[in-house]
């Protein structure tokens, strides 16, 4: 938010923000004021904060002009505004400003600007549906279009032993063994191999009569890598 008063402005902090905003709504107990700014939003603090926040708030009130006792601490109670409010959009701060100019001192006339207001409102909308669509695109993939493996292609082949990878898998059977090469102890490629790699991992899957329907049995070795 910004506070502003003939031609001069200051950037108030979200806690100076919330306070003012209470003061205006006509707060001025103490605990009601520090419930309004930080119980609000489950937070727990000390006096030195509150403090803190009407110290900081008073000195934007001078940054802009105003005295600092525009902001009264009513002892043992809280504290109360003692000027002119006016709230208004980014649209019409320009506006408001110059009227402000007319009002007499002691019923100092301050605009506030609200702009964040319209940058959550287009903010929100991009956050939100992303939120839900992508999840209900990926459902839709796995539901409806799941990933099937690639047509097979024989790469290597000596005696009984086989290795298979996909069509457009571009490694040797030499690169394939070496990235594999960290299994102890190390992979030998006998009997029939399939290889399927990924961007975040690898997979070879070592069988023992793939053919058959009730006697084959498969072990798998994978690595996966972090992203």
């Amino acid at each position: 938010m910004t506070l502003s008063r003939a031609g001069r402005s200051a950037c108030l902090g979200s806690n100076e923000s919330d306070l003012l905003l209470a003061l205006i709504a006509g707060v001025t107990d103490k605990e009601q004021l520090i419930s309004r700014v930080w119980g609000d939003r489950g937070l727990v603090i000390s006096d030195s904060s509150y403090y803190k926040t009407l110290h900081m708030l008073r000195a934007h009130f001078a940054d802009v002009g105003l005295p600092r006792d525009s902001l009264k601490t009513l002892p043992r109670r809280g504290v109360v505004l003692l000027c002119e409010i006016r709230l208004v959009s980014a649209e019409v701060a320009e506006p408001e400003s110059e009227t402000a100019l007319s009002v007499p001192d002691e019923q100092a006339s301050i605009t506030i600007t609200q702009s964040s207001r319209r940058y959550w409102r287009y903010l929100l909308p991009a956050i939100v549906v992303p939120a839900i669509v992508l999840p209900l695109f990926y459902a839709y993939l796995i539901i409806r279009k799941p990933a099937d493996l690639e047509e097979w292609k024989l790469i290597w082949q000596e005696g009984e032993a086989k290795l298979y990878v996909e069509e457009s898998e571009k490694m040797s059977k030499e690169q394939i063994v070496k990235a594999l090469s960290e299994f102890e102890p190390p992979i030998e490629l006998s009997d029939t191999n399939y290889y399927v790699r990924k961007p975040l991992s690898q997979l070879l899957i070592k069988c023992v009569k793939p053919e058959s329907k009730g006697e084959a049995i498969c072990v798998n070795y994978q690595l996966v890598g972090k992203k």
